[in-house]
C-alpha cells in the first residue's frame, strides 16, 4: 500500500491491484462520538447520498453512476470504538473492460457529492431534507418490530454504564433527530469537513500519482485528529449483574447476556478469542449451536460475537419463554465448559478451519478488503499478516485459559408469554 499525506489530518492510501475488475473507494470522516452528534451524522450520510446541487434528485443521482457502466455511491455512519465515522464509499468497473475516464468521473461524482451537496442560503434543500429525515425516522421507528435486533440494542444500553456515549447508538435516537433543522445539518456537514480526521482508500487497478494528482485537488483544509491514540472502549468489571426483563407481544422470547471481556482487536490475545468465540457460539461447530439449539432445542437461535473495540462479548438467543430458566442454566454451562477446556481438538480444529475459510472468502471481496484497512487504520494496527499461521498456532490450554476472562455483566429477557 502507497501512503500519501494530503493535508495534516488527511490520509490517502493506495493499493494498486489488477486482481478485480472493479476500482473501490472509500472515503471516512471520523470524529468522538458526542451526546448528540450520532443521529445528525447519520440523516446527513443520508442526504450526501441522495442528492448534489448537480444532481438535485436522486433520478438525476442515479442516472449519473449508470452512466458509469452502472457505478454505485453510497454513505452510512458506523462506529468503531469512541470514533464515530461517516463513510462514503463508491465502486466502478475498472477502465479496462469499459472505457477510459471511468475512475476520474467516478472520483468526480464523490466531489460533488462531498463538496457541493444540495445547500442554498447556508441551508439544505427543505423539501429533500424533509424526506430524508423522514425515511431515518422510519429506520428508527422500525427497530422495534425487529425484535433480534431490538433485543441486542437493550443488551447493550444494559452493559454499558449509563454514563457512557457507547449506550448511544451510531445511527442516532429518534429525539434527536427530531431537534435537527435544514440550518442546523449545514453546522454538521462543515464542522465534519473542517475537522474530523479524513482517510481514503482506493483499491483497484490505478496508479498512485494519478490518484494523487486527482485527489490533492479537494479543497481540504489541515486539522489535528480529534481521535485519541486510543479509540479502545474500556469499561470496568461491575461486581453486580445488570438484569432487565421486557415483555411485549412477541412469539419468540429474546434471552441475550453480556460478558465482560477485556480483549481488543489485533491485541496479543486476538487469535485466540476468535477460536475461543468460534468454539463457544461464532460458528455452526459451537457449543451454543450443538447443545442449546440441536441437542436439548431449547433455542432457535444461539449465537456469540465478540465486541472487540468495548470489552465484552455477547450472546444472543432466541428462546420460548417458559423454557427461560433452563435455557439460562445451559446457556451459562456452555461458558463454564469452554473455560474448563472441556472441548475437543478435532472442534477446535473445524473451528479453525472455518475461521480460516471466513477470512479467505473475504479476500476475494474488494469492499471488505478496503473496510478491514479502514479498521486496521483507525486502530493504528498495520495490515495483518500471517493470520492463517496465528490461527493454526492457537491452542487448546490458550482458549480455555483466556475463556476464563469472560465475567457475566448483563442479561437481557424479553418475554412474551401473558
Amino acid at each position: 500500500m502507497v501512503d500519501f499525506n494530503l493535508q495534516p489530518g488527511v490520509r490517502l492510501h493506495v493499493e494498486p491491484t489488477s486482481r478485480f475488475h472493479v476500482n473501490r473507494i472509500l472515503i471516512n470522516f471520523a470524529t468522538p462520538q458526542t451526546a448528540d452528534n450520532s443521529a445528525a451524522r447519520n440523516l446527513l450520510a443520508n442526504l450526501l447520498e441522495t442528492s448534489t446541487a448537480a444532481y438535485p434528485t436522486q433520478t438525476a443521482f442515479a442516472k449519473a453512476l449508470n452512466h458509469l457502466y452502472g457505478a454505485d455511491a453510497s454513505a452510512s455512519v458506523s462506529r468503531i470504538g469512541y470514533a464515530h465515522t461517516l463513510r462514503v464509499r463508491a465502486e466502478a468497473v475498472d477502465d479496462r473492460f469499459a472505457q477510459p475516464g471511468i475512475f476520474a468521473s467516478l472520483v468526480d461524482i464523490l466531489y460533488q457529492m462531498i463538496f457541493h451537496p444540495l445547500i442554498t442560503d447556508g441551508a439544505f434543500d427543505a423539501a429533500t431534507f424533509k424526506t430524508q429525515r423522514q425515511n431515518v425516522a422510519n429506520e428508527l421507528a422500525s427497530i422495534k418490530e425487529n425484535k433480534q435486533y431490538y433485543a441486542a440494542w437493550q443488551l447493550d444500553r444494559l452493559y454499558y454504564d449509563q454514563s457512557s456515549l457507547m449506550r448511544i447508538p451510531s445511527y442516532g435516537r429518534l429525539e434527536d433527530l427530531d431537534k435537527l433543522t435544514p440550518a442546523s445539518l449545514v453546522e454538521t456537514y462543515y464542522d465534519m469537513l473542517a475537522h474530523d480526521q479524513i482517510d481514503i482508500f482506493v483499491y483497484g487497478n490505478v496508479d498512485p500519482q494519478e490518484v494523487l494528482d486527482l485527489f490533492r485537488q479537494w479543497p481540504l483544509s489541515p486539522r489535528q485528529s480529534p481521535l485519541p491514540n486510543d479509540i479502545y472502549y474500556r469499561q470496568p468489571f461491575h461486581h453486580r449483574v445488570r438484569e432487565l426483563s421486557e415483555r411485549q407481544d412477541v412469539n419468540q422470547a429474546k434471552l441475550n447476556l453480556a460478558y465482560h471481556f477485556p480483549v481488543f482487536y489485533r491485541d496479543e490475545n486476538y487469535y485466540a478469542a476468535l477460536v475461543m468465540n468460534g468454539i463457544l457460539g461464532g460458528t455452526p461447530y459451537s457449543k451454543l449451536f450443538a447443545n442449546v439449539r440441536e441437542k436439548a432445542s431449547l433455542a432457535y437461535y444461539a449465537s456469540s460475537q465478540l465486541r472487540l473495540f468495548s470489552s465484552h462479548l455477547a450472546i444472543q438467543t432466541g428462546i420460548d419463554a417458559k423454557n427461560y430458566h433452563q435455557a439460562r442454566q445451559l446457556i451459562e454451562a456452555q461458558v463454564k465448559a469452554v473455560q474448563q477446556g472441556d472441548f475437543s481438538e478435532t472442534v477446535m480444529q473445524e473451528v479453525k478451519d472455518a475461521l480460516i475459510n471466513q477470512y479467505q472468502t473475504g479476500l476475494d471481496a474488494p469492499g471488505g478488503i478496503v473496510e478491514h484497512w479502514l479498521v486496521d487504520c483507525m486502530s493504528n494496527r498495520l495490515p495483518a499478516e500471517n493470520v492463517i499461521e496465528s490461527l493454526q498456532q492457537v491452542t487448546k490450554e490458550q482458549v480455555a485459559n483466556l475463556a476464563k476472562k469472560l465475567q457475566l455483566q448483563a442479561v437481557y429477557f424479553l418475554d412474551g408469554e401473558e
